[in-house]
């Protein structure tokens, strides 16, 4: 844009007139120490900031701990609950072995005749002859004596 042109630009704009008392507001200023001076805005909110500051930054603190103590606690009942499964899974390997063998037992037909303190008569059903005189099997259930 020409200088010529803008200038005439700006001309054209209406004028607004200062507020009553703008002039001396701002001489007072300058006569103020340098120091003085300098405090705007800032300086003025900075007081009434700091203990706000403060009490988010106490909060903000209060619930990072809060949250890393529930966190602790978490990790603390997995490892109890992986512990107490583990557990539940070797007992269950003790108990599946256990009735393996119960099964087994039970496969082969014995009898339990009865006995006293000293003495207990078991007749194994598999080595007693059928009366045709072979040996009987599981499949093939000996006679009701």
């Amino acid at each position: 844009m020409e200088d010529g042109r803008l200038d005439r630009l700006l001309k054209e704009l209406p004028r607004i007139p200062a507020s009553p008392g703008f002039t001396g507001r701002v001489l007072s200023r300058l006569d103020q120490p340098a120091g003085e001076r300098r405090r705007g805005t800032w300086g003025l909110l900075w007081p009434r900031l700091a203990l706000p500051a403060a009490a988010l930054a106490v909060a903000f603190g209060a619930v990072a701990v809060t949250h890393q103590v529930r966190a602790e606690r978490v990790r603390s009942e997995a490892a109890e609950v992986r512990q107490l499964l583990d557990e539940i899974r070797q007992e269950h390997g003790r108990l599946e072995d256990d009735l393996r063998e119960l099964d087994h037992l039970a496969a082969e037909p014995v009898l339990y005749l009865g006995g006293d303190d000293d003495f207990d008569l078991v007749v194994d059903l598999a080595r007693v002859p059928e009366p045709s005189g072979a040996p009987v099997h599981a499949d093939n259930p000996a006679p009701r004596l």
